[in-house]
């Protein structure tokens, strides 16, 4: 897995702990896993998951909200990844990035971009 990911992974993690915590959540949902056809995809998988802990949070409701808020794009966007079974471009993971890092309200956080 490459460092960016591993990022934010641990980012998403630290996000969706603090999350828990003060909405007083008891147990953390199951996520539903990425398809088997996606597998071959780190980046999409990676994007499926994120978008599935947004959900359950409570930032977004649909894919068109996940695209235009955290990706940076059009609409359609998220949904064509997913259809297209394309790799995610630079300029929309580093949205991410920056989309989950606001989330996180800790002073010293090391991913702030």
């Amino acid at each position: 897995m490459n460092t960016t990911i591993q990022k934010l992974d641990e980012l998403l993690a630290k996000v969706r702990a603090q999350l828990i915590e003060k909405k007083g959540l008891k147990e953390d949902p199951k996520q539903p896993e990425p398809t088997d056809e996606l597998q071959q995809h780190p980046d999409t998988d990676y994007l499926i998951k994120v978008f599935n802990h947004l959900k359950d949070l409570g930032y977004i409701n649909t894919q068109y909200e996940f695209s235009e808020q955290f990706l940076n794009k059009n609409k359609y966007y998220y949904g064509m990844i997913l259809s297209e079974r394309r790799h995610p471009s630079i300029d929309a993971l580093h949205s991410l990035i920056k989309s989950i890092s606001e989330l996180n309200d800790t002073p010293d956080n090391p991913f702030k971009i």
